[in-house]
């Protein structure tokens, strides 16, 4: 007889991502362990000697951060090994980009959709940076989805204000453009990847910019890929991670302009248009 599993399905994601903010936690409790003063590190003592100027003592637990964070790190991981299946290895997978996002700005409470979206930006994401040589990345999708969620609402608010268009097809272009570039900024405002660790250089045009901004570039390329996909799929390879790569040097070769755009007070529109004129490339 099968051994009846001790949590049930429906709350396995939620467990989930619980154990991914307890992982974030303890890694940004960790982070700050190093930086905190009064500490009874040889390196803090030293800089304490060379300072011409008394610091005021700090409380001693202070230093005892680190240790918080590995008990918490510890927690996390034995608790998610024991009780949670994996639930989140869809990105072992070849994943392809093809999302239609009209599809979503027509039917904002499709919750079932939305996931299913978001799942397939976590997928990708997470491939495309393991793929080019991260070691470890922390992705929240939870995050994801809520960017979706923001994006479906502000696209059914604007499509409410704009008024009919008597001949949509005359603008599909700019429109498809338009609504990957709002899905993008919503997508990087939202900050889904917590974290990246390389031991090498990515495999990439830009490594730096995926090293210090993963949010800005790995969602860029995505949503262009997604503009493409939608646009000209024949102009892509067929295989997924090919067309990631080609996108990933295409946004590589363009990288000080998309930074320029990022800059600008209403980047959306700049970015549409960009999206429009690489498309119009492909």
């Amino acid at each position: 007889m099968e051994a009846k599993p001790l949590i049930s399905r429906h709350i396995g994601p939620d467990l989930n991502q619980i154990h991914l903010a307890l992982v974030d936690c303890a890694r940004q409790f960790r982070y700050a362990a190093r930086n905190v003063p009064g500490t009874d590190s040889a390196a803090t003592e030293t800089l304490h000697r060379q300072s011409p100027l008394p610091h005021p003592p700090l409380p001693r637990f202070l230093g005892s951060v680190g240790h918080l964070a590995d008990s918490l790190l510890e927690t996390a991981e034995t608790y998610a090994g024991h009780a949670i299946p994996p639930l989140q290895d869809h990105w072992k997978l070849p994943v392809d980009v093809d999302i239609d996002a009209e599809s979503l700005t027509h039917c904002p409470a499709d919750t079932k959709r939305i996931r299913s979206y978001s799942a397939v930006y976590y997928a990708a994401a997470k491939r495309f940076m393991l793929r080019a040589g991260a070691a470890d990345v922390l992705i929240f999708e939870h995050r994801i989805n809520e960017s979706f969620i923001a994006f479906c609402e502000t696209s059914r608010a604007l499509s409410s204000a704009e008024p009919v268009i008597v001949a949509p097809q005359l603008c599909a272009v700019s429109d498809v453009c338009q609504m990957f570039a709002r899905l993008g900024l919503s997508l990087i405002d939202k900050h889904p990847i917590r974290s990246a660790r390389f031991v090498e250089l990515p495999d990439v045009v830009a490594p730096w910019w995926l090293i210090a901004e993963p949010n800005a570039y790995v969602f860029l390329l995505l949503g262009l890929l997604g503009c493409a996909k939608r646009l000209c799929p024949d102009a892509l390879p067929a295989e997924p991670d090919k067309a990631l790569s080609l996108a990933a040097d295409i946004l590589g070769t363009r990288e000080s302009k998309f930074r320029e755009l990022l800059r600008e007070r209403a980047p959306e529109a700049a970015l549409t248009q960009e999206f429009a004129s690489i498309v119009k490339f492909l």
